[in-house]
């Protein structure tokens, strides 16, 4: 008899583990155990070596793939560290799992298209919905066939489309059909891979391949089948050879940044249930930040949709992202974060031994239309370069001109989306997110290893330094003038250069503090090229960490928000 051990190392609770360790506790020949370490689970059991293995087959199969798994393995044990009593989770909104799916997902299957199926495992026939119950094999065949004749089809909050539907400044979003025929549409990576085949089904951004004959957007969000109706649906469409379709959604499916090698959340769906524990005793009792209200009670952060506005300031985010990172390491001293956020001001803020947050970097607040930001190059020693610029790339000038960047502007987006267009870069129109895309996935179609070096110079104010915008944008005109073949080598060349300015500005400001960890926030992470160029760069010479427990750019500010030494107003 042998006492084995299945461990499930996660970067946060995963629902559905603790759900089907519970399961597992129904089997009476194994004397099985379970427990919960950290935010990870484990299952134990004792038994003959024949049957230990058929154990580990069924846990296999059964344990499919999460994106907070970071690792797993299979250990032979002493002594029993589980009980033989439930794991407390919270409600399980699982749509599927490995048992039900082959029987109503799969074209084979005599249920096939059954979506009130009966699952015992995951239960997922409770979620769908009540509209969606009454649907028919035939009724979703129907759905599709309006689908293929009209150009798209309404249901159940969901809009299929043959054609795009999202607007000038919005990304459209895509859903894959035929998971097989993935890498034949988009550039995509193992671990994307992986993460769109999770039980979570998130969105991740992706480039199409180079001169696709339909996919003509830079970047596009990308998910598989995320529920009972939609998987049906996919593989009916899959039959008929089409690979994937836009879609729209009311409930948004998470959105996931790849950081220092793992998924992380970036913004926090308000429907979830969420639970954070911490020794740390905060200020407040309760705080709202970034719609969500986060409420403190004897070691437990809770979390609900904000009915107030905040009464803090955007500047305080990056603060508040620093604090709740903390909380994770059980650290409140001698760190900084990198924060760097498409809704509120990217910053690098410390503390220091004496508890004590200063703001060293702000990126500035950049000009909202085309003719300031003439302007005001125009105005600086970038001058001779401007109209170099304007003599030889007309067209691109007037396009400077009509530009208009929706606020707020205190981010590397808008900084992203004038580069892109002083580059020439195609985009749908001239919006911060279409040029900004475009920039992005050129810097990621760069093939080589070297890049134009972009110049970031620091200007010192009052109370903290900021960033020579007009410098920056200047090199890049500079470049582009020298030598305009190649565009996407410059646009790797500005985050390259950013990750390495930005990790010699926190060597600076180490010698002042004492910095022994750089915590990473903010939504601007989706950036996979730039979040990996900071991990090169910043990694070698300070331990990076991130709080995947909460969301990088969601929970993470309210949960800030009760550490931060401030009055209420």
């Amino acid at each position: 008899m042998k006492l084995i051990k299945f461990d499930f190392t996660c970067a946060k609770q995963v629902p559905f583990y603790a759900h089907l360790c519970n399961e597992y506790l129904k089997k009476d020949s194994l004397n099985i155990s379970v427990g919960e370490q950290d935010n990870g689970y484990f299952i134990e059991a004792e038994g003959e070596q024949p049957e230990l293995e058929k154990l580990a087959d069924e846990i296999a199969a059964d344990f499919l793939l999460s994106i907070w798994l970071t690792d797993s393995k299979v250990a032979l044990v002493e002594k029993r560290q589980g009980k033989a009593s439930p794991i407390k989770t919270a409600a399980l909104e699982q749509a599927f799992c490995s048992k039900c799916f082959p029987l109503f997902a799969d074209n084979q299957s005599s249920q096939f298209g059954q979506l009130d199926l009966a699952c015992n495992c995951c239960n997922g026939q409770n979620t769908v919905a009540e509209t969606a119950q009454k649907l028919s094999l035939n009724d979703l065949k129907a759905l599709v066939e309006t689908l293929q004749q009209d150009g798209e089809v309404t249901f159940n909050g969901i809009k299929l489309s043959l054609n795009a539907t999202a607007g000038d400044n919005e990304r459209n979003k895509v859903l894959v059909c035929n998971p097989n025929t993935l890498n034949a549409h988009f550039v995509v990576k193992d671990h994307q891979v992986l993460a769109l085949s999770s039980i979570e089904k998130p969105l991740i951004t992706a480039r199409p391949i180079h001169e696709h004959t339909q996919l003509d957007a830079p970047l596009y969000d990308i998910c598989f089948a995320y529920d009972r109706v939609t998987a049906v649906l996919a593989e009916i469409l899959r039959q008929k050879g089409v690979d994937w379709v836009y879609y729209t959604a009311i409930a948004a499916r998470p959105r996931i940044a790849w950081i220092e090698n793992g998924w992380s959340e970036i913004h926090t769906p308000i429907a979830e249930s969420v639970e954070f524990s911490t020794k740390q005793e905060p200020l407040h009792d309760d705080a709202v930040f970034a719609g969500l209200e986060a409420k403190w009670k004897k070691g437990k952060i809770t979390f609900t949709q904000a009915n107030t506005s905040s009464n803090l300031a955007r500047s305080t985010a990056a603060t508040c992202a620093l604090h709740a990172a903390n909380l994770e390491q059980n650290i409140v001293k001698n760190s900084a974060v990198l924060y760097l956020s498409k809704k509120f001001p990217g910053q690098i803020v410390t503390i220091n031994s004496k508890k004590e947050t200063e703001l060293f970097f702000a990126l500035p607040e950049l000009p909202s239309t085309g003719y300031d930001i003439y302007h005001q190059l125009e105005q600086s020693p970038q001058r001779n370069v401007l109209e170099k610029f304007k003599t030889k790339y007309p067209e691109d000038y007037t396009r400077l001109l009509d530009l208009k960047l929706e606020g707020p502007t205190d981010n590397l987006q808008s900084l992203w989306a004038i580069a892109g267009l002083l580059l020439g870069l195609p985009a749908k129109a001239l919006t911060k997110n279409a040029l900004a895309d475009a920039l992005l996935a050129s810097a990621q179609s760069h093939k080589g290893a070297n890049a134009p070096r972009i110049d970031y110079p620091l200007t010192k104010g009052e109370a903290h330094r900021s960033l020579n915008w007009c410098k920056t944008l200047g090199t890049v005109m500079s470049f582009r003038l020298a030598d305009d073949s190649d565009p996407a080598k410059i646009a790797f060349g500005m985050q390259d250069s950013l990750a390495d300015f930005i990790s010699n500005w926190i060597e600076h400001v180490d010698q002042n503090v004492g910095i022994k960890t750089v915590y990473l926030a903010g939504s601007e992470f989706t950036n996979e090229i730039l979040a990996r160029r900071i991990s090169l760069r910043l990694g070698k010479n300070f331990g990076l960490e991130i709080n995947r427990e909460l969301a990088i750019d969601g929970n993470n500010l309210s949960t800030g928000a009760l550490y931060l030494k401030q009055r209420r107003r």
